[in-house]
């Protein structure tokens, strides 16, 4: 029974575009599919809700072994008020219960996480450098924690988590290009604050990164973002060599759910990778409410070819 559930759960998933009917208390317990577990926006549970919080992280910590979770991505506003120690304190803790079971993991500062929207103080002190040079899986930071990198391997596939926070400048567009040109043999996965809107189109920044890294850099495959409560999936064709055909396809997207009851309902994303077809299934769950999906399937649930 044991192998013969994996099998079950991976044709239902190649035979239907969305299973929201899928439950996680059954978990597919299969050592070929990894997950990556995707946080965003969780500052009304620094501020507010922090059992909801807690109830996130005890759920990654319970299920890493039925689910291969393997690492864990936080793309910005880990806090409300960055002025407030006690938020960075209730945030702090939570990490610490991925840190005590060794989940390697990556946070960048949105716009909520500096101070009057310009100081980096309290980011730095919290999640600077200090608290990861020593992980194995840091790959380098850029001005203390600012930007940095993981390097993160799912079977026998090489993946490159490229982080950059809250002010996007030239001088950070230069170091991540060298960081992706330095590893241009890794599947590359950028995690920004703000890079789509609601209306699934790039804001300003998301077309500043869009034209000078992810274009320029053809091991870029996918973008995650936050700061707008929504969720939209940018689809776009690259062609490298100027051939007229496309060469790769970029996934982008955006995943908030702080609009969502007690800032968020403990709304998740799970991307699941199959080695063996080099894909991901992007989906969404509560592990708080158990509900699988708050704005709809069609947007919350697909296919990363």
């Amino acid at each position: 029974m044991k192998k013969i559930f994996p099998l079950i759960i991976f044709v239902f998933m190649i035979l239907s575009p969305a299973f929201p009917s899928f439950e996680l208390a059954a978990s597919p317990n299969d050592s070929n599919v990894y997950t990556i577990v995707w946080l965003s926006d969780t500052q009304y549970y620094s501020e507010k809700y922090p059992h909801i919080f807690r109830n996130q992280m005890d759920w990654i910590v319970q299920n890493r072994d039925n689910w291969n979770i393997k690492y864990v991505v936080h793309t910005g506003d880990i806090v409300n008020r960055a002025e407030k120690k006690q938020q960075w304190v209730q945030a702090d803790r939570m990490f610490r219960k991925l840190e005590q079971v060794s989940i390697p993991y990556g946070v960048l500062a949105g716009n909520h996480d500096l101070v009057n929207g310009k100081s980096y103080k309290m980011f730095h002190q919290y999640f600077g450098k200090d608290r990861f040079f020593t992980k194995p899986y840091y790959g380098g930071g850029y001005r203390n924690n600012r930007g940095h990198y993981d390097l993160i391997t799912l079977g026998h596939q090489h993946f490159l988590f490229l982080y950059i926070g809250w002010h996007v400048d030239k001088d950070s567009i230069s170091w991540m290009n060298e960081v992706l040109k330095r590893h241009s043999d890794r599947t590359a996965i950028i995690a920004v604050h703000k890079y789509l809107h609601k209306n699934g189109k790039r804001t300003l920044v998301g077309n500043r990164i869009f034209r000078n890294i992810v274009k320029k850099n053809p091991n870029v495959k996918i973008v995650l973002s936050g700061h707008y409560d929504d969720s939209e999936l940018l689809k776009t064709k690259i062609d490298d060599d100027h051939d007229g055909t496309p060469d790769r396809i970029v996934y982008e997207l955006l995943a908030d759910y702080q609009g969502a009851p007690e800032g968020g309902e403990g709304f998740l994303r799970l991307l699941h990778y199959f080695p063996s077809r080099s894909k991901f299934y992007v989906r969404a769950y509560s592990p708080y409410s158990n509900k699988h999906f708050f704005f709809s399937p069609k947007k919350e649930e697909f296919w990363i070819e």
